[in-house]
């Protein structure tokens, strides 16, 4: 028969190996999230490139930012890793 001190034991360990998966889980989260490329690594420019430009691009988040480039971007501007929107 099991003691009563070693079921709490086990709900204690359980219920902390839960919590230390849970706080990497979102701890990854908010590192991808914030994880952006400098615009001189893209090569980024404030003019359009054979009529593509940033703000019909599938990464443009307006007015003036971008999901994987740092910094503030212009609509007009164009970069390495520019996708175009279907």
């Amino acid at each position: 028969m099991q003691k009563p001190t070693d079921l709490d034991r086990r709900r204690l360990l359980k219920t902390a190996a839960t919590a230390a998966g849970a706080a990497a889980v979102i701890g990854a989260g908010v590192t991808t999230a914030s994880a952006k490329m400098a615009q001189k690594a893209v090569a980024y420019q404030d003019t359009p490139k054979d009529g593509k430009q940033c703000d019909n691009c599938t990464n443009w988040r307006p007015p003036d930012g971008c999901a994987t480039v740092d910094g503030k971007i212009s609509p007009t501007a164009w970069c390495r890793i520019y996708v175009g929107k279907k």
